[in-house]
C-alpha cells in the first residue's frame, strides 16, 4: 500500500512541477515588450479584448483547451527573426534531432534499427514538416523522447519500471503543451517502440506487454490531466467555466458533424476511403510494401530460410503498429480534416512493422550465406 501511495505521490509531484514550469514559461515570454514583437506575430497571438495578451495566448480563441505553449518558442524568436528565418531554424533543429535520434538508436540498440527508423520517416515526405511551425512540434517531442529513453540504459535493469511511467506521463503532458492538435499519436507510438526494444535488450523484466500498456495509460493521463489543469486555471483566473466550450471544440475536431450514433459508421467508412485514396504514405502504400516484403520472404523460405521462433516475443510491436489506426478510427473527423497529417502519423505503424519483419529474419544465417556466396563467386 505504501509503495502505491509513493508512486501516486511521484506522479502528483511531476504533475505539479510540469504545471508550474508551463505557467512560468508562458508568463516569462510575455515579459518581452510588445514593440519588440514583429507585426506577423499577430497571426500567432489570437486576441480577445476581454483579456490581456498573456491570457489570450493562454486561453486561446479557437483552441482554448490547448495550452498554446508554442508561444514560448515563437515570441522570443519573433523579436529577433522573421517568419522565414524561424522556419529555417525549425528545419535545422528538426534534422539535427532526427539524425541524433537515429544515431542513438543505432548505437544503443542496433544499427539496422536506426536504419529502419530513418527509412520509416523518410518514406512519409517529412521535408515540408521540418519547416512547418504548426506540424513539427510532435516530431521534435518524439525525437527528444527517444534521446531521453536511450540516455540512461541502466534504468531498464531495475525491476520497478515506475520511472518509465513518469517519462511517458511527461511526454503526454509536453504533447498537450506544445502540440497544436496535429499528430499526437506519434509521440506515443515511436517512444513506446523504443521502450519495448530497450526493455528486451537491457532488462530481465517479465510482463513487458503489461509495462507497455501502463506506459500508454500514463501518456494518456498526462494529456488528460494537463488539459483539465488548464481548465481549472482558467476558472480561477477568469471566473468563467470554459469546460463546455472545450468539450464542444474537442467534439468538432474529432467527430465533426456527427450528431447521432447512426452517423459514426458512415464517418468511419469515409475516413477509411480517405486513407485508401491518399497519393503519398497511407494504407494503400503500406499494403503494397507488405506484399513486396511477403514475396521476398517467400523467396527466402524457398531458399531454406525459416522464421525465427524468437519473433513471437516481438508480437507487441504489431499491437503498437495498430495505434494510429485505432486513434483515427476513434476520431474519424480528425482523419478527414487532417488527411495529410494522419498519413504521416502512420509512421507509427510503419516503424514497428518493419522491426517485426526484420526480427523474423535469421540475420546471422543470411549474412553467412551472403558472405559464402560472395567468396565462392570471387574464387570462380
Amino acid at each position: 500500500m505504501k509503495s502505491v501511495s509513493n508512486k501516486l505521490f511521484s506522479f502528483c509531484k511531476l504533475h505539479f512541477f510540469l504545471t508550474v514550469l508551463f505557467l512560468f514559461l508562458l508568463f516569462a515570454v510575455h515579459w518581452i515588450p510588445e514593440e519588440q514583437i514583429l507585426e506577423h506575430s499577430i497571426s500567432f497571438l489570437p486576441r480577445n479584448p476581454e483579456y490581456s495578451t498573456l491570457w489570450n495566448s493562454l486561453l486561446g480563441q479557437n483552441s482554448g483547451y490547448r495550452w498554446n505553449g508554442v508561444q514560448v518558442l515563437f515570441r522570443p524568436l519573433l523579436s529577433l527573426f522573421s517568419t522565414g528565418q524561424i522556419r529555417y531554424l525549425c528545419m535545422i533543429a528538426f534534422f539535427l534531432m532526427f539524425f541524433s535520434a537515429a544515431m542513438q538508436i543505432s548505437r544503443k540498440l542496433s544499427p539496422p534499427f536506426g536504419f529502419l527508423f530513418l527509412f520509416s520517416f523518410l518514406w512519409a515526405d517529412i521535408l515540408p514538416v521540418s519547416y512547418s511551425l504548426s506540424q513539427a512540434g510532435c516530431f521534435l517531442i518524439t525525437f527528444a523522447a527517444i534521446l531521453i529513453l536511450l540516455g540512461k540504459t541502466p534504468r531498464y535493469e531495475k525491476e520497478d519500471p515506475s520511472r518509465l511511467y513518469l517519462i511517458f506521463y511527461a511526454i503526454g503532458a509536453v504533447t498537450v503543451f506544445l502540440d497544436t492538435g496535429t499528430i499526437p499519436i506519434l509521440t506515443l507510438g515511436i517512444p513506446l517502440t523504443i521502450a519495448f526494444l530497450s526493455l528486451r535488450k537491457f532488462s530481465n523484466i517479465t510482463g513487458i506487454p503489461g509495462i507497455l500498456a501502463y506506459c500508454s495509460i500514463s501518456w494518456s493521463l498526462g494529456c488528460a490531466f494537463l488539459t483539465i489543469t488548464k481548465w481549472l486555471i482558467t476558472v480561477l483566473a477568469t471566473g468563467k467555466n470554459f469546460f463546455p466550450e472545450y468539450l464542444k471544440r474537442l467534439w468538432e475536431e474529432n467527430f465533426g458533424s456527427i450528431h447521432s450514433l447512426s452517423q459514426i459508421p458512415l464517418s468511419l467508412y469515409n475516413n477509411l476511403r480517405e486513407f485508401l485514396s491518399r497519393a503519398d504514405f497511407g494504407m494503400k502504400t503500406l499494403v503494397i510494401l507488405l506484399l513486396i516484403l511477403t514475396v521476398i520472404y517467400l523467396g527466402l523460405f524457398a531458399a531454406g530460410h525459416r522464421v525465427r521462433r524468437a519473433c513471437l516475443a516481438l508480437v507487441p510491436l504489431v499491437f503498437i503498429s495498430l495505434l494510429p489506426f485505432v486513434f483515427y478510427l476513434l476520431t474519424p473527423a480528425r482523419g478527414l480534416v487532417h488527411a495529410t497529417l494522419s498519413s504521416r502519423a502512420l509512421i507509427t505503424a510503419m516503424y514497428p512493422v518493419l522491426l517485426f519483419l526484420y526480427g523474423m529474419l535469421d540475420t546471422e544465417r543470411l549474412w553467412r550465406q551472403i558472405t559464402d556466396g560472395v567468396k565462392s563467386l570471387w574464387r570462380n
